[in-house]
């Protein structure tokens, strides 16, 4: 009686073969898809940091020797012009004032952007003095839109840093 037991039949059992590596076919895409896209955006990252570091590039410009960046100490105001002499467009500007007691930043200036060869004058940033005291340090840092995203990243590497000595009274 143990004997006479029927197994699977071939066709069952092949239909279950087949099942079975589909699903791991798909189980197996899945996997390097989640890699491949990853993978994409890290690429894609990369792309824009080389970017930064060879397209893109700013300068103050110095009118009688002295660059155009100046401080109005009475009203906490920063001022200067800047000039876009890379090969690409900075999409925004991120300044950081430093002083004996602190920092403070501000991100989002020039929302309109500066294409290469374009000079924006009057550029202002306004500190709280009681955040930052005495100024010490100004940096300006570009901001380059990442392709395919909204996101912005920081081109530091093709920021500019003042010193107190380097910056005039307005």
């Amino acid at each position: 009686m143990a004997f006479s037991k029927k197994g699977v039949s071939a066709l069952i059992a092949s239909v279950l073969m087949i099942v079975v590596v589909v699903g791991l076919g798909a189980v197996i895409t899945g996997i390097i898809r989640n890699y491949v896209s990853d993978n994409k955006q890290v690429i894609e990252r990369t792309a824009t940091d080389v970017d930064c570091a060879t397209q893109v590039q700013i300068l103050v410009p110095k009118f009688n020797d002295a660059f155009m960046i100046c401080h109005n100490a009475s009203t906490y105001n920063i001022s200067f012009t800047l000039e876009n002499t890379g090969s690409m467009a900075v999409d925004e500007l991120q300044v950081k004032v430093f002083g004996e007691d602190g920092f403070q930043d501000f991100d989002g200036l020039m929302p309109n952007g500066l294409a290469p060869g374009q000079v924006q004058t009057n550029l202002n940033v306004t500190y709280t003095v009681a955040t930052v005291g005495a100024i010490q340090q100004v940096q300006i840092i570009p901001k380059k839109k990442v392709e395919a995203s909204a996101n912005k990243i920081y081109c530091s590497e093709s920021g500019l840093t003042f010193s107190v000595s380097d910056i005039s009274p307005c």
